[in-house]
């Protein structure tokens, strides 16, 4: 349990920098306004972050299925992952909405600093 522990709580974090990584693109294509490469820019980017969430949403549903963390739930898990999908794309492009981007990124930094908060 204590691997699965710290495993959980190491791609937490690494999560949490691509996720400033992503906030960072955001404001970079909104200030510029350019389209990007999609397959030179987008998807070895999303392929990268997607890579890091399987194994992130496996080893965490594990944890809360050993340790039973308080206030965390395995669906919770789910909509982060699809959340992150989302804002992983939708970063490089300059007509994403900005006030549901920012708001999927305050969710997914929510659910990241709670479990970083569990341990």
């Amino acid at each position: 349990m204590e691997s699965t522990s710290s495993n959980v709580l190491t791609l937490t974090q690494k999560l949490l920098d691509f996720i400033e990584e992503i906030e960072s693109r955001f404001i970079h294509t909104q200030e510029n306004k350019v389209e990007p490469d999609f397959f030179n820019e987008v998807k070895p980017f999303a392929d990268e972050v997607h890579a890091l969430l399987l194994e992130w949403e496996k080893e965490t549903v594990e944890w809360i299925g050993i340790a039973a963390p308080k206030y965390i739930h395995s669906q919770q898990i789910v909509s982060t992952v699809e959340n992150v999908n989302h804002v992983t794309v939708q970063c490089f492009y300059p007509d994403t909405r900005e006030k549901r981007f920012k708001g999927m990124i305050q969710s997914i930094r929510y659910v990241l600093n709670d479990i970083l908060s569990k341990k």
